[in-house]
């Protein structure tokens, strides 16, 4: 017979048993998973450890190629750009808030080429025309009693079209057949720009050794580089597109449009304003005024030289071409072929 005690020595027995087994099966999964842990974790170390090198030699690839493209920025137009406009005035254009080594870097490469620099016009963010003290002071730079904002920057377009229209076509024509020939004062200087700069809504930036204070333009030849960017702080389309609209109304310019190549990583809601690509998306604009998209790189300075160059307007019209990396565009402008 068996007894009570018998019963509980041998449910003893089978938990005892069966605490054993857990306890020896759970030893052995635990030593299973940390070996594979140790595996995994070493083969991450690994990777690691490689893609460190990796970075390490793309790293000295990145630092080599910004060492040759400073040297070669800097070098390359004491030997390519030498004479290539010699004597030719040129004025640059640039909204505060563009990268100002950008700038300089062009204006350098302009004096390599032995042109004659006429300084750079700097439009400011006044021109927002966020405020009524911008607005008025406006109004009166223009001689315009209004203090509608669209109007305003009409007629400035319409002002500064003028302007740069008549310095780099003497005795040209408008598309009424008005002689488009502006005032100037007694220095020279064009008298609406004179009363924009004293406003403070445009800025000169004069050549080292320069011979005046302000910013004389020829009364023929004048070809002109504008220079954009993503920190523009007057997007291109409130007053840069519409002053290139008009000053392009009748044909191709002698106008070359420059900024730095898009940053395709940044993370925005929105595209940043980019005048490069306004000027390529309009049908008008794209046949009448030339384009760099890379500014920043050696291949783009070299563009925008060399647009400079294809844009003179004797014998007429002047050549237009984008140049850069975006699409459509070629790396550099093409050798030209004869003009008749």
């Amino acid at each position: 017979m068996i007894s009570f005690r018998f019963h509980i020595v041998s449910l003893t027995a089978v938990l005892l048993a069966l605490g054993i087994g857990l306890v020896l099966g759970t030893t052995f999964l635990d030593d299973a998973t940390v070996n594979t842990l140790k595996n995994q974790l070493a083969d991450l170390e690994r990777s690691l450890d490689d893609a460190g090198e990796r970075n390490a030699q793309l790293e000295e690839q990145l630092e080599s190629y910004e060492r040759e493209s400073t040297a070669l920025e800097e070098q390359v137009g004491d030997r390519l750009f030498a004479g290539q406009l010699t004597d030719v005035p040129v004025l640059v254009v640039a909204t505060r808030g563009v990268d100002e080594e950008q700038v300089g870097g062009t204006t350098r490469a302009l004096r390599q080429a032995d042109a004659d620099l006429l300084g750079t016009w700097w439009l400011t963010d006044r021109l927002t025309l966020d405020d009524e003290d911008e607005v008025n002071d406006l109004g009166r730079a223009l001689q315009l009693s209004t203090d509608d904002t669209d109007r305003l920057r009409d007629n400035l377009a319409n002002q500064l079209g003028d302007v740069l229209f008549a310095a780099s076509d003497a005795g040209g024509e408008n598309l009424q057949g008005l002689a488009r020939t502006p005032s100037q004062t007694a220095e020279g200087e064009p008298e609406v720009v004179a009363r924009l700069r004293e406003a403070g809504f445009v800025e000169y930036e004069l050549p080292e050794g320069a011979d005046s204070d302000v910013i004389v333009l020829p009364p023929a030849g004048l070809r002109m580089v504008f220079i954009g960017g993503p920190e523009a702080d007057v997007p291109p389309e409130q007053v840069v597109m519409p002053i290139l609209i008009e000053l392009a109304s009748d044909g191709p310019v002698p106008v070359v449009a420059v900024e730095p190549m898009i940053d395709e990583t940044a993370e925005n809601d929105e595209p940043a304003p980019n005048l490069v690509v306004d000027i390529r998306e309009d049908d008008d604009l794209s046949d009448r005024v030339s384009t760099v998209d890379d500014i920043d790189r050696v291949s783009g300075v070299v563009a925008t030289v060399l647009a400079v160059v294809d844009a003179d307007p004797d014998p007429g019209p002047p050549r237009v071409g984008h140049y850069g990396l975006g699409e459509g565009a070629q790396v550099i402008p093409p050798v030209p072929e004869e003009r008749e």
